[in-house]
């Protein structure tokens, strides 16, 4: 199974492979500066020639199986027309829950093509795709006015090895909600993508005057720990990348924490046995 952490700026986007003939994209962020590297990317990852992109377009065919958003920022959704325009999207899953910038361009255009495409997906569901198990363990909740912490976890369970994408959830969505359902088996993952980009509001308790939010990276208790990022004044957090650090329990050169902005897009691979690898500079 192929996983590909692209690099989108100060965004998310990651394309996933699985085996048995699955291609799924969880979060876009396609911008004028990055957009031809992005779809060269991926055009070169899917291994798509141009016989298959006209194909496409002459809606014959489309390469993506399923987008998932998880929440409805601009920055996790941002060119989806652009993808569906040169690969094809058969499917959209979302949480059903507005986003932050519902008066915007981006919006609307998502919300255009998910009315045709789309689909709402409850939390604490899974499905199988072969030998791959796709976990949403966050969603919509009623007791939660804020979109990010409402935002899908997606998990991505194959070979005995996990992938955890986070999207933009808070401490709160864990200790309130997630951990309440899952045990430390269910969390353990060898590769998280963090929440929100390296904020540290996945650490930041407020009851908790002295200490950060731990109990999820403990269970979590990833090898590394990768952060999506673009040039921000805010993100990540200092404090967060040194949590991240301390938690993450390296992988076997020791690597701890990866950032886009500074390693590119990042290919991670489970081969049959089991044994992983994560390439950066792809």
């Amino acid at each position: 199974m192929n996983i590909h952490f692209i690099n989108v700026g100060q965004g998310n986007m990651v394309l996933i492979q699985i085996p048995e003939g699955k291609t799924i994209l969880c979060d876009c962020n396609i911008t004028q500066s990055n957009k031809d590297n992005v779809l060269r990317y991926i055009k070169k990852a899917l291994g798509v020639s141009e016989a298959d992109m006209l194909l496409n377009k002459y809606g014959k065919g489309s390469l993506i199986d399923i987008f998932i958003n998880t929440h409805r920022d601009s920055d996790h959704m941002r060119g989806l027309k652009i993808i569906d325009d040169e690969f094809g999207v058969k499917e959209i899953w979302d949480t059903g829950v507005p986003g932050t910038t519902t008066d915007s361009s981006e919006y609307r255009e998502y919300m255009n093509l998910k009315r045709n495409k789309g689909s709402e997906k409850e939390s604490r569901k899974y499905w199988d795709f072969g030998e791959c198990r796709l976990r949403i363990m966050n969603g919509k909740h009623d007791d939660f006015s804020d979109a990010n912490e409402q935002s899908f976890v997606v998990k991505l369970e194959y070979k005995g090895k996990g992938i955890m994408l986070a999207g933009d959830t808070s401490y709160r969505s864990w200790k309130e909600f997630i951990e309440i359902y899952y045990t430390e088996d269910d969390l353990y993952s060898d590769i998280l993508l963090t929440s929100h980009h390296g904020s540290i509001s996945f650490f930041d308790d407020p009851s908790d005057s002295k200490n950060y939010y731990t109990s999820h990276i403990l269970k979590i208790n990833p090898a590394i720990s990768i952060i999506s990022v673009g040039y921000n004044n805010t993100h990540p957090d200092t404090n967060a990348v040194k949590l991240y650090e301390t938690y993450s329990r390296g992988s076997n050169r020791g690597n701890k924490v990866f950032t886009t902005l500074e390693k590119g897009n990042m290919l991670l691979t489970i081969d049959e046995s089991g044994g992983w690898s994560l390439k950066c500079n792809q």
